[in-house]
């Protein structure tokens, strides 16, 4: 499933893309999608891009 991404999508700031990827991870998590690993971004324009998601020990 591919979504474009809206001109109301805008960020203007790190701390909506940290927030708006915090919602992806969220929702990936609570569809029993594992977001650990390593992904790719290829968009028609512009440079590719890998992302990874590693899971950290928890400090608590």
């Amino acid at each position: 499933m591919t979504t474009e991404f809206t001109p109301k999508d805008e960020l203007s700031s790190p701390e909506e893309f940290e927030a708006t990827l915090g919602r992806v991870i969220r929702s990936a998590l609570e569809s029993d999608i594992d977001p650990v690993g390593t992904w790719e971004y290829r968009p028609e324009t512009g440079s590719d891009m890998e992302v990874m998601i590693v899971e950290l020990a928890d400090g608590g």
